[in-house]
């Protein structure tokens, strides 16, 4: 295998492999001393047996005369200017092994520029100065030995990055700074002293960044004999270096890459310089194949680069992998093989790193429609931004997002009722601008809206890739795509048939309308019909990667806080919403009028009842509808809560929020609100009439009918969690009522009856009736039969025996809530 050899300076090494290093810093391979050159200039890297020459300075590295990123090296020397044209020289170039030794190494060759060639005198290159040398510690136990020159490359796609990828990009995305602005400044290291780094006004380096903490950070500055050290303060999002979060403290060495929220910086020894080139906010796909269970494959070996300030739609009929390529490409359902690149990264390697830069507005609203706009972005904020972020902070973001989606005057409009279908839109998308990504996902926006709220949408978001943003929209609509910078066409098997600009569609295809090129799209012989795709690699042989165990979960706010956020907003709901609220006013009021249909004045008096010679009978009735009526108030009451809320449950899921507290939150407002249902319905239908026997009796039953109220509400919430649509509520609604009817041993007799009886046991209403009869001594008409039950016979004993085991299930079917919850947060439910 061939080795490389340098020459500069008068030197000569060569080198195996598979790294050699060339920089200002005197551990550099090759050190150089052209002050134009950065401390750690090129990388001379062994790629699949090649060897390959890779720029990552500021000033650029030359050959002849052209700024290159990325060069192979082939049987030519190749001779490299650092810094400029003109910058000095080093001559890289192959050695061939020969049995076992290195061949004779061919001579370089001069390096001629581009005016020296043409006849132009060339000017004199300036003075080499040397840089003042940083003092440098020992490295860390952690980061010991070759440390920097062992860091991976910035990564790149199969084919590569544009000659001018690590430019400056013109127009940054809200909230970054310059490239090249360095946030430590000399008085700061003339201190000596420990620099404080967050989003507070107080510290030492601010940074307006929502995702980072008010004391983020903590950087003791190089001394003469100490190298600069990083803490983290315990920051909610972290704190990365080179791609991992930091725990406690790391010791930086030259060249570091430090992440605070959306934010990158290197440490170039004495300053933490912003690094915001074109590559970093150039998003690549390299081969994404997503492979399924039987080799079925919904989208293949796609590949493309998005640049920064770009807008792209992605069309294509159904079924041709258009929400497969989005979870793939924001790393919430990553792609069985190939890679995702942002900011030098591997997405899927790095997703804890840079999750949070990444927003993703699905098709459905992901804001409460009962709730006004600022009520949603409120409670937004309070679960997407840094616990330590204070009310004022939240409401100027949320001012701040309402501003640049034109909301402003729409703040205070109920979102499902006074907004038209692009606002609404656009209050979806201020949601995920809460966090400032600079990557944007959108799926089907325009959906079910007219051309005009299309046009809208559209423009919209080309105003956000304009001000910095990579965008991506996948959609349906034809109509406006002239506003994009590119169109990506998916056919059948999720190939892309075309990437480019708008305006070549049509000629691509040989079409002369959208429509023709959909119905072209579904020709069995297309790939005949119409150029095939470039870069095309066969990905069948390529192993798929496993990515489900590498991707952590996002950081989560702590339990209270979330838990108080939620119930909040669940009030908000409650109260905002005038047919949930007048069912939960009515149906006592209708179902307690029901019960007074009951013919007889004896109430839940069973002496009452025997003493007037007409027996039990209608005592027995009234508590059957009060039995009916609590479990139709809990199951109708939660039954289509959470599969209602799915698209906002899942997108919330995706950046934080807690399955368990979600449901606990449900549990806790709509359990209460049944609670008081069954005391109500009791009190009517026992108001003006003889109450329960004994002591308390009417009370007693009163709780025995809340508790199956409650119960049926978290019922209610877990077969919400387990249905995938609101149509099928209204079927398990009848269903789990007349279940619950039938077992609870109301309207005929179930003790005794040997399979019924343990089934029934596992029924809420039935332990419910249980209790009630035994606050009522219902069982003295059947005392000493063979239809005695047990478990409904009189004292405290049995009544608490039955509200124990209610609770028993009761919290047995909020386990079960819990675990369907959680699965429908990924969408397998």
């Amino acid at each position: 295998m061939d080795r490389v050899q340098v020459q500069w300076s008068g030197s000569t090494r060569t080198f195996d492999g598979p790294r050699v290093v060339i920089g200002r810093e005197l551990d550099c391979d090759v050190p150089v001393t052209d002050a134009r050159a950065s401390r750690h200039h090129a990388f001379l890297e062994r790629e699949h047996g090649a060897w390959v020459v890779i720029d990552a300075s500021s000033n650029g590295t030359f050959v002849a005369g052209q700024r290159i990123t990325r060069v192979p090296l082939g049987g030519a020397p190749v001779s490299l200017n650092l810094g400029g044209p003109a910058g000095e020289s080093v001559v890289v170039s192959l050695v061939p092994v020969a049995h076992g030794r290195p061949a004779l190494a061919p001579q370089p060759a001069q390096p001629v520029p581009p005016a020296a060639a043409a006849g132009s005198p060339q000017p004199p290159a300036p003075q080499a100065t040397p840089a003042p040398q940083v003092p440098q510690a020992p490295p860390a136990p952690e980061q010991s030995g070759e440390f920097w020159r062992n860091l991976p490359p910035p990564q790149l796609p199969a084919s590569g990055a544009p000659v001018d990828a690590w430019r400056p990009v013109g127009v940054l995305p809200p909230g970054q700074l310059p490239h090249g602005h360095s946030v430590v400044l000399p008085q700061h290291l003339l201190s000596g002293r420990p620099l404080t780094i967050g989003r507070e006004a107080t510290n030492d380096i601010v940074l307006d960044d929502p995702l980072v903490s008010r004391q983020h950070a903590r950087l003791d500055p190089p001394t003469a004999t100490t190298a600069a050290v990083l803490h983290d303060l315990g920051s909610f999002n972290g704190t990365f270096v080179n791609g991992h979060r930091v725990v406690g403290a790391v010791q930086l060495v030259v060249g570091t890459e430090v992440i605070f929220g959306n934010q990158t910086f290197r440490w170039d020894g004495q300053q933490l310089v912003a690094s915001a080139t074109a590559h970093e906010f150039t998003l690549y796909a390299d081969g994404l194949t997503q492979v399924v269970a039987g080799g079925k494959r919904l989208i293949e070996n796609i590949s493309f680069k998005l640049e920064p300030r770009s807008l792209t739609a992605v069309i294509g009929p159904s079924g041709a992998g258009k929400s497969t390529l989005l979870g793939a490409l924001t790393g919430l359902k990553p792609a069985s093989h190939g890679r995702v690149i942002w900011q030098g990264h591997d997405l899927y390697q790095h997703y804890d790193q840079l999750r949070f830069q990444i927003g993703l507005v699905p098709q459905q609203d992901i804001l409460h429609p009962q709730l006004k706009v600022r009520q949603g972005l409120k409670y937004a904020a309070q679960l997407r931004l840094p616990p330590d972020t204070g009310a004022a902070e939240r409401d100027g973001r949320v001012d701040q997002v309402a501003r640049q989606l034109q909301l402003v005057e729409r703040m205070d409009n109920r979102i499902g009722t006074q907004l038209s279908g692009g606002q609404r839109k656009r209050v979806s998308i201020a949601t995920e601008l809460l966090t400032a990504p600079p990557l944007l996902f959108l799926d089907e926006p325009t959906s079910g809206l007219d051309p005009g709220l299309d046009l809208e949408v559209m423009k919209q978001l080309r105003t956000l890739a304009d001000d910095g943003r990579v965008v991506m929209v996948v959609t349906h609509s034809v109509l406006a795509l002239d506003v994009c910078d590119n169109v990506l066409v998916l056919a059948p098997g999720g190939k892309i048939a075309y990437f480019g600009p708008p305006s070549d569609v049509l000629a691509h295809f040989g079409r002369s309308s959208y429509p023709e090129v959909f119905d072209l799209l579904d020709e069995p012989d297309l790939w005949r019909r119409i150029p095939a795709p470039q870069h095309t690699v066969d990905t069948s042989s390529v192993p798929a990667q496993s990515h489900a165990s590498q991707v952590p979960a996002p950081p989560r706010q702590s339990a209270t806080r979330q838990l108080s956020t939620l119930v909040q907003r669940n009030l908000a709901v409650v109260l905002a919403d005038r047919l949930l609220l007048g069912m939960l006013v009515m149906l006592p009021l209708i179902l307690g009028g029901l019960s007074r249909l009951v013919p007889g004045s004896d109430g839940l008096s069973v002496a009452d009842a025997l003493a007037s010679g007409e027996g039990a009978a209608e005592p027995q009735q009234r508590l059957t509808v009060l039995i009916v009526a609590a479990c139709l108030m809990g199951t109708a009451l939660a039954v289509r809560e959470l599969v209602g809320e799915r698209p906002i449950f899942q997108r919330e899921y995706a950046v934080g929020l807690s399955p368990g507290l979600y449901f606990l939150s449900k549990v806790l407002v709509l359990g209460a609100a049944a609670f008081v249902q069954g005391l109500v319905v009791t009190f009517l239908a026992t108001v003006g009439l003889p109450g329960a026997d004994g002591e308390l009796g009417t009370l007693r039953v009163a709780i025995a009918i809340a508790a199956l109220s409650f119960t049926m509400v978290v019922l209610g919430l877990a077969l919400s969690a387990l249905v995938t649509s609101t149509e099928q509520t209204m079927p398990a609604l009848v269903g789990v009522v007349m279940v619950q009817l039938v077992l609870s041993g109301a309207l005929f007799q179930i003790a005794g009856r040997v399979v019924l009886e343990q089934i029934a046991w596992l029924s809420p209403s039935r332990w419910s009736y249980a209790a009630s009869a035994s606050a009522m001594d219902l069982g003295q008409v059947t005392k000493g039969t063979d239809d005695e039950d047990w478990i409904a016979l009189a004292g405290a004993g049995h009544y608490l025996m039955d509200l124990m085991v209610l609770a028993l299930l009761c919290l047995f079917t909020l386990g079960l809530g819990l675990f369907l919850t959680r699965r429908s947060a990924t969408g397998d439910a």
